[in-house]
């Protein structure tokens, strides 16, 4: 016997439930009431859903939605994908306006079901049947498990009644319809509805607890009235899909916005605890504080650039998003290249924070990790950024569209743009069939994807926060710089800096604006919304002393709690 196999074997090492953790409903329901009072005081109503004013859009940019990113998550489905989707149709539909009437007071709470087990970027080929019955009702079927709806909260613990618009392969007179919306009751507040199955998944490592679930349907009776929209299909059966979940792309970008507010309340954090933070100097008996070492102050400046140069981008984006006479892929592409640009770089930006901040940024409370960790469950909402990324790139290059072209076309990050599309042109027409589904592509092509769409992202904030006015030419010029860090080869190869140029030219942008640092973090306006303990003194001693204390002859501090 190898050493240790005897752990593989001895069932105190069975490791399997160790992963069951469950979050604890009392808290999930505290989300839902803070969802509630987000709904009652707003003033967001229907038609700002349906029409995408600024208010709907203001919500997703504000630092309120990283206080408790569940409530954000409850509310962009709540909103975006169930309301959105519901209003849509209220105005051949006035049956539907007392139910919206309920959602938009949080009196019910909507969900959005599309995708299944075995069908997420592919939801095109769900499973889930809505059979018509001879009275003009509906039969919603779950066929198999790969079938189950997966992810959307659908437990009783939120406390409120729960509604959904569950997607299913209309079948009428044994023809398939397509995929249409159906709108179903899941539960009471109490007891789910009868053939309605909901199975709650373990928490979601690192973020705030939600009742993320697994959801089944057997032979659940819909009235005639659930279906949303005709019974027939388009004869474009794609259009017709895409058509239908339309409020999809809306959340592609809409989701995205919370990477600015995410950046800036990390970056105050980070930075806040990095003055406060002090080491030994170098002289006897000195202190010095963190903030002074460049390896500490670079990502802070580096987060809070992106963050003001993406607010600037986020502005465009929604303007053309919602212009009717763009075309709706290229609505789409823009929302997709926002998404890939600001989740890389967030990603990125978000782990250097928690790394600077040392053992304190391993654990939850002071937030960071926290965040990260909700905004890369983001980055998979609402679109996959990676297959988003194969999709947008591939029909460029096939030349089905185009994104709007470059107005800054001699900076740097329009030429380097600009030469990574170039390289996979030529890539491109090298392959010998051209064929975008065949192995050539798959090899030659998709790994550069996410590459190209982040390249044209790059430029695009850069031109909208050049022309905006909103954001500084020191910020511009280290924002910029970031860029090109991120690519060294190709501004090697294709201009005439070096490599030690361009390293110099990055130290200086970012010297340049070390002196603002103090003033950057106070106008991110997150001391408000900071919650983590490591930003100050009393926070810090408010902290520690409500955790349980252990000493001797003393047990648990009978006071002490987390």
């Amino acid at each position: 016997m190898a050493p240790y196999d005897y752990t593989l074997k001895e069932g105190i090492w069975d490791t399997r439930d160790d992963y069951m953790d469950f979050p604890d409903p009392e808290q999930i329901k505290q989300s839902y009431k803070r969802a509630r009072i987000i709904c009652q005081q707003s003033d967001v109503t229907v038609d700002d859903i349906v029409k995408l004013t600024d208010k709907f859009w203001e919500f997703n940019r504000h630092l309120a939605v990283m206080r408790d990113p569940a409530v954000a998550t409850i509310l962009t489905i709540h909103w975006n994908l169930c309301m959105g989707t519901i209003g849509k149709f209220a105005r051949q539909r006035p049956d539907l306006r007392p139910l919206l009437e309920d959602l938009q007071n949080f009196n019910v709470c909507g969900e959005y079901l599309l995708t299944e087990v075995g069908h997420g970027l592919d939801a095109r080929n769900l499973e889930t049947t809505a059979t018509l019955r001879p009275d003009g009702s509906f039969d919603l079927h779950t066929p198999n498990k790969a079938a189950a709806k997966i992810m959307p909260p659908t437990t009783p613990w939120a406390g409120v009644p729960r509604i959904g618009v569950v997607f299913a392969r209309l079948i009428a007179n044994n023809v398939d319809c397509g995929v249409k919306p159906f709108i179903v009751n899941l539960h009471d507040a109490y007891q789910m509805r009868p053939g309605v199955t909901s199975r709650a998944l373990p928490r979601r490592n690192g973020s705030k607890p939600l009742d993320h679930a697994m959801t089944t349907f057997n032979h659940v009776h819909l009235s005639a009235d659930s279906l949303l929209g005709p019974l027939n299909q388009k004869a474009d059966k794609r259009t017709d899909f895409f058509e239908q979940i339309w409020r999809v792309s809306v959340g592609t970008l809409s989701i995205s916005l919370w990477n600015v507010p995410a950046l800036y309340q990390c970056a105050f954090i980070a930075g806040t605890y990095s003055y406060r933070r002090h080491v030994a100097g170098s002289a006897p008996g000195q202190r010095v504080p963190i903030i002074s070492f460049s390896t500490q102050y670079r990502p802070i400046l580096g987060a809070l650039a992106q963050a003001s140069v993406f607010d600037a981008f986020a502005d465009e984006a929604i303007n053309l998003f919602r212009d009717p006479t763009v075309n709706p892929l290229v609505r789409h592409g823009i929302a997709t290249c926002f998404k890939v640009t600001v989740t890389l770089a967030t990603q990125k930006a978000l782990n250097e924070l928690a790394d600077r901040c040392g053992w304190q940024g391993l654990f939850a409370y002071n937030r960071i990790l926290e965040i990260a960790l909700t905004m890369k469950g983001n980055g998979i909402a609402e679109g996959d950024y990676t297959v988003l990324c194969i999709r947008l790139a591939s029909e460029i290059l096939l030349g089905r569209y185009a994104l709007p072209p470059a107005r800054m076309k001699d900076g740097l990050l329009a030429r380097h743009e600009a030469g990574v599309w170039q390289e996979a042109r030529e890539a491109l027409a090298s392959l010998k069939s051209g064929d975008h589904r065949d192995q050539p592509f798959n090899a030659h092509i998709l790994p550069r994807c996410r590459a190209l769409v982040e390249a044209t992202g790059h430029r695009m904030a850069y031109e909208a926060a050049a022309s905006g006015g909103k954001v500084s030419q020191g910020l511009l010029n280290l924002f910029e710089s970031v860029c090109v860090m991120s690519d060294l080869s190709w501004y090697c190869e294709n201009t005439r800096m070096r490599r030690k140029d361009l390293v110099a030219r990055d130290v200086e942008a970012a010297e340049a604006v070390l002196p603002q640092l103090p003033t950057l973090l106070r106008e991110t306006k997150a001391d408000v919304w900071t919650t983590a303990p490591i930003v100050d003194d009393k926070s810090w001693e408010e902290f520690v002393d409500r955790l349980p204390v252990f000493q001797r002859n003393n047990g648990v501090s009978e006071r002490s709690r987390l």
